[in-house]
């Protein structure tokens, strides 16, 4: 059954398959906090990062935010938005709660995911040709379960307000998608930041992520991306989208 109200970002869709979900069937709060990937690691998480598990979980709760439900995923609007456009992907498998925890077996999932990311990219361009977009993860997320980015790159926000956020989605720290399925594919795996790593890129200095020009803080670095006219890197270039959202 589907049903779609307007709203501002878009249209809501709420779809809900008879078939088996491969959805989480206990509330986070009654589950294990911590987590060991594919190489043993393990990781806690605080409870104030369960929120998109939850989501996941009980996606008919969120039903005033949620944008679309699939029997694998759930699109949700970033709460802290990025730049004009932010929403994420949010796998519905157990288990799988960043990077780190993905196999080989994973890559259908993740196709499912970057494909839904595309519909919505085809979407807003519908909405705003102008928009330039990026799909991806961070490579260590903040928030439990596994989340795909679909983040316009104006950055035009209010909720960016340091180095961090900015470096998140500009330095390596944040793994594009389709690279994500080709390292996947080739290597059954993917590899993600060590906790060195991860403090050097989130810790490096603001550079325009079109010029690569250092700017000496957030405000002068969002004054120069509104003005700056050098061409975004090739992999950014838009190519034709196609969906099957209604607009």
């Amino acid at each position: 059954m589907i049903s779609s109200v307007n709203c501002g970002i878009g249209i809501r869709r709420f779809t809900y398959s008879s078939s088996k979900l491969k959805s989480m069937q206990t509330d986070s709060t009654k589950g294990s906090t911590e987590n060991i990937d594919q190489t043993g690691s393990s990781k806690k998480w605080p409870q104030w990062a369960q929120a998109l598990r939850n989501v996941a979980i009980h996606p008919e709760k969120y039903k005033d935010k949620v944008l679309q439900v699939t029997a694998e995923a759930v699109v949700f609007p970033d709460l802290y938005p990025k730049g004009k456009k932010h929403v994420l992907v949010i796998s519905r498998w157990d288990g799988l709660d960043r990077l780190a925890d993905v196999g080989k077996e994973h890559l259908p999932l993740l196709e499912h995911m970057h494909k839904l990311g595309e519909d919505w990219i085809a979407y807003f361009l519908n909405k705003d040709p102008s928009l330039i977009f990026r799909l991806g993860y961070h490579s260590v997320p903040s928030m439990r379960q596994l989340h795909l980015h679909v983040t316009s790159q104006d950055f035009d926000s209010p909720c960016l307000k340091n180095a961090k956020h900015w470096n998140s989605f500009t330095s390596s720290f944040f793994r594009d998608s389709k690279k994500v399925l080709t390292e996947l594919e080739s290597h059954g795996k993917v590899t993600t930041c060590s906790k060195e790593e991860e403090t050097r890129l989130l810790n490096s200095p603001l550079s325009c992520h079109r010029c690569r020009s250092i700017q000496n803080d957030i405000t002068h670095l969002k004054d120069h991306i509104r003005k700056c006219t050098v061409p975004f890197p090739s992999e950014l270039t838009p190519y034709t989208y196609s969906s099957s959202l209604s607009v």
